[in-house]
């Protein structure tokens, strides 16, 4: 069980339909910088996180299911910040500032997104405290699947993870760094060079980015269903510049245990956001970043559980 300084959040979980969403919302608004790979992006509010636009803090962050369709679960949670007033100040309006980026997972389960009006009822369950139970096949990880050169159906079940650690650099400075991974790649998910999720081809995962004689299918519909997306939190003081540095890192890493990464038919994108609780080296904290990206990856797929009749590793383990 961990906290995250000013961090609070609620999943949303249909089992019934395999979707889901997930929300953090902010005690404070944090400063916030994006970086985006690959060619399949769905997102709303987010254009301003990348550089060089101006952030001034976001209020909370939606990551959803139901890809095009689920960009609409961002509306219930602007719908409960603005009833408290929270938002960015333009003369007596409060405008509350909601980014959200989605996953298609609408080829498992049913093809719907996730319940708006649930979505809210969400916001007043939220925790400060995340546990085991909070990662795996559960908030916007329901329907995530990873693997998918041969469609869905032969994919693997994978979810949502975390890592994180506390460092203390030569400075003194002890900061902790948390990684969040929503996993719904088009490659397969690798652990020290190992297939541990991916496509699958006559009963065992099939490497199909060392398998040069293989030539795919072209553009199956399938392929459009993917993507990454990375949420890391320091407790470390950062401006905009430092931070985009660190979502470049968590990107960079993802490369390294997805494989391929960053895709034309992924969407990922990496969120770097400050608590601004303590002073911190930019250097520790960038490689913590790359370092808790692997793992939060892989520990999203170790704690998947099938669904829709997609197996998980704990199913398939070799």
């Amino acid at each position: 069980m961990v906290s995250i300084p000013k961090v609070n959040f609620s999943h949303y979980t249909d089992l019934q339909n395999i979707t889901g969403a997930t929300i953090f919302i902010f005690d404070e608004p944090l400063l916030c910088v994006a970086d985006k790979r690959g060619g399949a992006q769905t997102t709303r509010q987010v254009d301003a996180l990348f550089p060089p636009h101006i952030s001034l803090g976001i209020d909370a962050l939606v990551l959803s299911g139901g890809s095009a369709f689920g960009l609409n679960s961002a509306a219930p949670v602007v719908q409960f910040l603005r009833e408290r007033g929270i938002g960015f100040g333009i003369g007596n309006v409060r405008v509350p500032r909601v980014p959200t980026a989605c996953i298609f997972d609408l080829l498992i389960g049913n093809p719907v997104s996730p319940d708006a009006e649930k979505i809210y009822k969400a916001c007043f369950s939220l925790k400060n405290v995340f546990s085991d139970d909070d990662f795996g096949s559960v908030g916007a990880g329901t329907g995530a699947t990873c693997g998918k050169i041969f469609g869905v159906q032969n994919s693997t079940k994978s979810g949502i993870g975390l890592a994180w650690s506390s460092i203390k650099d030569e400075q003194g400075y002890e900061v902790r760094n948390f990684v969040f991974a929503l996993v719904n790649a088009f490659g397969n998910v690798l652990d020290n060079a190992r297939i541990i999720a991916g496509a699958r081809k006559d009963g065992a995962f099939f490497d199909f980015v060392e398998f040069s004689e293989f030539h795919p299918p072209q553009y199956p519909q399938d392929y459009f269903s993917s993507t990454v997306l990375l949420v890391g939190f320091t407790e470390g003081t950062f401006g905009s510049s430092e931070l985009a540095i660190l979502a470049q890192a968590m990107n960079s890493a993802l490369a390294s245990c997805v494989k391929p990464a960053h895709t034309p038919f992924d969407g990922d994108i990496s969120f770097a956001i400050s608590c601004a609780t303590k002073k911190a080296n930019i250097f520790s904290v960038f490689g913590e970043f790359y370092r808790l990206t692997r793992k939060a990856v892989i520990d999203a797929v170790l704690k998947a559980k099938s669904l829709g009749g997609i197996p998980a590793y704990s199913d398939i383990k070799t």
